[in-house]
């Protein structure tokens, strides 16, 4: 996939486009991303820096940078250059100075349909242009929507980690986050962009109700709720849902992919399309969704832990 945008060179010194601050945003396990600078024209913008010697396969990275580098969508944070040396790999991206979508909601005082309705309709744009380009993204979920600025809900989609082209042949991986992952991904028997779109049902649940519409103490009880796949409305948080709110719910959380929605249909669903009412989501939604975030930090720490 070749890029469509003017980068520097990968073999270039990072020092001579950016400089990196001190400034840390966030940590992994195999690379911090801090605060930086273009020294040409001032930009901040925020740098992956990638400890090779720690990753385990250097074709996931390479695959991540081939996604990143060939797409330009108002709506996914945008690469702007890497840098590779022996040791460490720079990725170059913009900096998302609103951080993560959910910090946002946490902290208003309201939360409506209408705003849920408008981050959906992003959030399938993203798709439909990484869909049509043959991109699966794989991961979809809360922590991966962040926004531009701060106070504003214009998300944008991060983390290519565990994309990948699809080109009619069936993928067969199993990955993604646990409560967000498609049933397809876990029977085994090969999936496809429809995946993502599954994620995204599971993603307007969880932003009109704070809850998740499948959770179980463990991962094999989660995953047999996932395969059936039998959608309830859990109370008091859908009482005051719209109906067009939980029917593009149910043309996404269905078990067979082909009879699922694509991005490009649920761009045309009336609760996108017409924006859904600005009555307000239950007040417990703003908890829920506090507890629920605490929960997915903690497994993710379990699982680095294991991990070391």
């Amino acid at each position: 996939m070749a890029s469509n945008r003017n980068m520097p060179s990968p073999t270039s010194d990072i020092d001579d486009y950016y400089e990196v601050t001190p400034e840390v945003l966030g940590q992994g396990y195999f690379a911090v991303v801090k605060v930086g600078k273009d020294r040409k024209t001032g930009e901040r913008v925020a740098v992956k820096l990638v400890n090779k010697s720690l990753v385990e396969k250097e074709e996931t990275l390479a695959n991540e940078i081939g996604i990143l580098g060939s797409i330009d969508h108002p709506n996914v944070v945008n690469m702007k250059a890497i840098f590779d040396t022996e040791d460490t790999l720079f990725i170059v991206m913009e900096l998302m100075e609103g951080g993560e979508l959910y910090e946002e909601i946490v902290k208003r005082k309201t939360f409506t349909e209408k705003d849920a309705s408008e981050i959906t309709r992003q959030l399938c744009e993203a798709l439909s242009y990484l869909h049509d380009r043959g991109i699966v993204h794989r991961d979809l979920k809360l922590e991966n929507l962040l926004l531009k600025k701060k106070n504003k809900l214009e998300i944008k989609l991060a983390d290519f980690g565990l994309s990948k082209l699809y080109s009619g042949q069936a993928l067969q991986t199993a990955c993604g986050t646990p409560f967000y992952v498609a049933p397809d991904v876990l029977l085994g028997t090969g999936y496809g962009p429809a995946v993502d779109m599954w994620s995204v049902g599971v993603l307007i649940y969880v932003l009109l109700s704070g809850r998740l519409p499948f959770a179980a103490d463990s991962d094999a009880e989660l995953f047999r709720l996932i395969i059936a796949g039998n959608l309830v409305w859990k109370t008091p948080q859908f009482d005051t849902v719209s109906a067009e709110g939980k029917d593009l719910i149910k043309k996404l959380i269905v078990v067979e992919p082909d009879d699922r929605w694509t991005a490009k249909q649920a761009l045309e669903h009336p609760w996108i399309k017409k924006a859904a009412g600005t009555n307000n989501v239950h007040n417990s939604m703003m908890e829920n969704l506090r507890s629920l975030s605490a929960e997915s930090k903690a497994r993710l720490l379990a699982a680095q832990k294991k991990k070391d």
